[in-house]
């Protein structure tokens, strides 16, 4: 495993979703967190943590101690005394005094190019099967990227700088504070969509992982019997670049392992990370859209054949719906997907019937959401001419009139969609003013120019970036500082942390031998593991560690129980230590303990109340507005309306013609947006509602709700963003008048009314 690449992938993703990353920033931890999860990269994501928890754990302590090498430390000023006192940090980070015959034995030991061997061999011990080597060449990586010499004094300084910054502008914030201002609508921009010359050459390429380099890592194979498609299936030329017949052959024989494993990265370069599958429907639906009927018949033959071979049957011999497939043997492009991507080439054929009537067009060229090969297909300068949530997009062209159009698609794979998942976090940038918002747009902005130049190493440029990343983090910071502790999701995440960390503290005598007493035979952790909603696995090794415990229980004892059990180290930092008080809680009323329950439901209601203020935070502006924007990049209203963007969720297709039968208009000028309060639900939630007004009538758009992971331990929270049902229903009664037919009609006409 290339820990340097994850590690590195890690903080350009993080960039992507915060701007400007500290990994030492307890939010954009959270994201880190849940986009190592995404991933599947659980043993990075564990050593990351143990390291960024172990260094957290010791920062107070350790600005009276001074490093003096290997490993080893001296209380300050002491450093050139003779005989001082010498200290060692133990497994959990903390510093332990040692002896001076220990001191030289170890020193003796390591060496002095050996210390970082020694410590990381020391770390192995922790049973995840890593060799020394390895290890060490993961806590390289790591430290290189989290733990530069001067990364602590520099949040010091630039601490610092920002207290004196806001002392400054002391009122200024504040009368920013109390008089919020609405942030610009991100979709009000100019773009240019004319279309220049194809670049056959770009097009004819051949995929940049070859067969060889593929052959020595490929993922995991779903059949004894791989299918090798032929090399022009998608006609010559080509009208999609010729390296996804290779990547077609590669998703087809793959076995989906989890969510993110194989990575789409194993398969062909420059892909981003995300759910394999979803990308894997992205690709098949634009490939499935450039092809004519007989291509398209052909291609899908063989996935579907090969398919076949690997389904499941029912004792009586029929398929599953939708087809389930033995372990081993799980499809990336399994029936879901490719009916899917059928669903979107019969739709989006439909749609350019009604604009450029029947056979009067031609799909000249298709691209993935990819810039260079975009600019191949004849868009001039990708990064500021794209669409805003467009995955795939056509070169079409009108047959009458000779003229090439670009059609860029927004894709989701049905009705019943995520439209998005952002993170809470969000909301410190939404707090910022209109002034601000474009302040931070321009040093984002540079920021990534000088990046792309690589001119952010040295020299002036890194001078220049240095600074910007500074205001950056500034602006990031005022922002968060400003929004209520209530609706806060750093004051929410410190509130989970300490009543969990409360809770397993203050364990009474009488609540622990309960605990204690737990039965832990095959049926007994089969009952806690439905209760716990956790796997057996999880349930019996925290059974192990209940069983176990003495009073009182404290941190330290709690993490050497769970590593006696057989939790890794790196599974017993804070995080974990937060899910299992919450385990503790739900197995305490699990057995009948009041106390517990009574304090699971405390504990619980710190998500409800910070969910129900964080949903009426969000109808206030500045706040509002910046959620708004959120909504419309995955919902764009207005680049749907006015024919920028078209969106297909399956057969179903939401473009001008459609959204005018919804709407009574295409003039986005026309219809108001706002942001209302649903709630509470029956578990007495709260979620917002994005609604539409046009000629006096309210039309639901997006529900949006916050959502935690891990309900009561887990520090990530996303934003659930949900097609309204309402919506749902407007959009097939549309696509209905209009005359359009879609594989899914026949389904959907039994669930909706038109």
């Amino acid at each position: 495993m290339d820990y340097k690449e994850i590690i590195d992938r890690l903080v350009r993703e993080l960039s992507f979703r915060v701007g400007i990353p500290n990994v030492h920033n307890k939010e954009h931890q959270s994201i880190m967190s849940e986009i190592l999860s995404e991933w599947g990269e659980y043993d990075v994501k564990e050593t990351i943590f143990e390291f960024l928890t172990n260094e957290d754990d010791t920062e107070g302590e350790d600005k009276d101690y001074a490093h003096i090498g290997k490993g080893f430390y001296v209380k300050k000023g002491d450093e050139k005394k003779d005989g001082a006192k010498k200290y060692k940090k133990d497994d959990s980070g903390k510093l332990k005094a040692v002896s001076d015959s220990d001191y030289e034995k170890e020193k003796q030991k390591q060496g002095e190019e050996g210390e970082e061997a020694a410590k990381d061999s020391e770390q192995n011990s922790s049973g995840d099967g890593s060799s020394p080597e390895e290890e060490k060449e993961k806590q390289d990586s790591i430290k290189k990227t989290f733990n530069t010499p001067s990364q602590k004094a520099q949040r010091k300084k630039e601490k610092e700088i920002a207290d004196k910054i806001q002392k400054d502008k002391e009122g200024e914030s504040e009368e920013k504070k109390s008089t919020p201002q609405s942030q610009p609508n991100v979709l009000k921009r100019e773009k240019n969509k004319s279309l220049g010359e194809v670049n056959r050459e770009f097009y004819e390429k051949e995929i940049d992982i070859t067969d060889e380099e593929y052959e020595k890592n490929k993922p995991e194979s779903n059949s004894d019997t791989p299918v090798k498609l032929p090399e022009d299936i998608f006609g010559s030329p080509s009208k999609v670049p010729k390296k996804y017949a290779k990547l077609m052959e590669r998703l087809v024989n793959a076995r989906l392992v989890n969510s993110t494993t194989p990575p789409m990265t194993s398969m062909i370069g420059g892909s981003g990370a995300g759910k394999i599958q979803a990308q894997a429907g992205e690709v098949m639906s634009m490939v499935f859209s450039t092809l004519d009927d007989e291509q398209f018949e052909q291609v899908v033959s063989i996935i579907e054949s090969h398919n076949e071979k690997l389904e499941q049957k029912k004792a009586d011999g029929s398929s599953y719906k939708p087809p389930r497939y033995k372990k081993g043997q799980e499809p990336i492009l399994d029936a879901g997907w490719v009916n899917s991507s059928k669903a979107v080439r019969a739709g989006i054929r439909q749609r350019y019937d009604a604009e450029f009537g029947k056979g009067n067009w031609e799909v000249e060229n298709g691209a993935w959401d990819l810039g260079d090969e975009v600019e191949a297909m004849g868009m001039e300068s990708y990064s500021q001419n794209k669409g805003f949530s467009t995955d795939m997009y056509l070169r079409v062209k009108n047959k009458e009139t000779g003229e090439s159009k670009l059609d860029e698609v927004s894709l989701k794979k049905d009705l019943d969609i995520f439209l998005s998942q952002p993170s809470v976090s969000a909301v410190g940038t939404w707090a910022l003013s209109e002034e601000e918002s474009k302040e931070l747009e321009q040093v984002q902005q540079r920021r990534a120019e000088l990046k792309a130049n690589k001119e952010n190493t040295k020299g002036e440029g890194k001078k220049e970036d240095e600074k910007l990343k500074k205001r950056e983090q500034e602006l990031k910071e005022e922002g968060m500082n400003r929004v209520p502790d209530a609706a806060s999701p750093k004051v929410f995440n410190e509130k989970m942390r300490s009543s969990n960390v409360e809770f397993y503290n203050n364990v009474s005598l009488q609540q622990l031998t309960l605990m204690n007493s737990i039965d832990d035979s095959p049926e007994g952790i089969a009952k806690l593991s439905k209760a716990l909603n956790q796997d057996k696995k999880y349930t019996a090794a925290f059974v192990k560690v209940l069983k176990g415990l003495t009073h009182p229980i404290n941190r330290d004892e709690l993490r050497d129980k769970m590593i006696e059990a057989g939790f890794k180290k790196q599974k017993t930092t804070s995080m974990y230590l937060d899910k299992f008080s919450t385990m503790m809680m739900r197995t305490g009323k699990f057995l009948g303990d009041e106390e517990s329950e009574k304090e699971l439901e405390k504990h619980l209601k710190i998500g409800k109340d910070f969910n129900k203020a964080f949903v009426e935070n969000m109808v206030n502006e500045p706040y509002k507005s910046g959620m708004m924007n959120t909504v419309r990049e995955k919902f764009p209203l207005k680049s749907l309306l006015e024919g920028e963007e078209k969106m297909s969720l399956g057969g179903v297709n939401a473009d001008p013609k459609v959204l005018e039968r919804i709407f009574g208009t295409t003039n986005y000028d026309e219809i108001e947006e706002n942001l209302t309060i649903d709630g509470p639900d029956e578990k007495g939630d709260y979620q917002l509602v994005f609604e539409v007004e046009t000629s006096g009538e309210k039309i639901p758009l997006s529900t949006v709700a916050p959502r935690q992971r891990g309900l009561g331990y887990e520090p990530a929270v996303n934003l659930e963003m949900n097609l309204h049902p309402a919506m749902k229903e407007k959009l097939y009664c549309a696509n209905v008048a209009e005359g359009r037919d879609f594989p899914e009609k026949e389904e959907y006409s039994k669930k909706y009314t038109c």
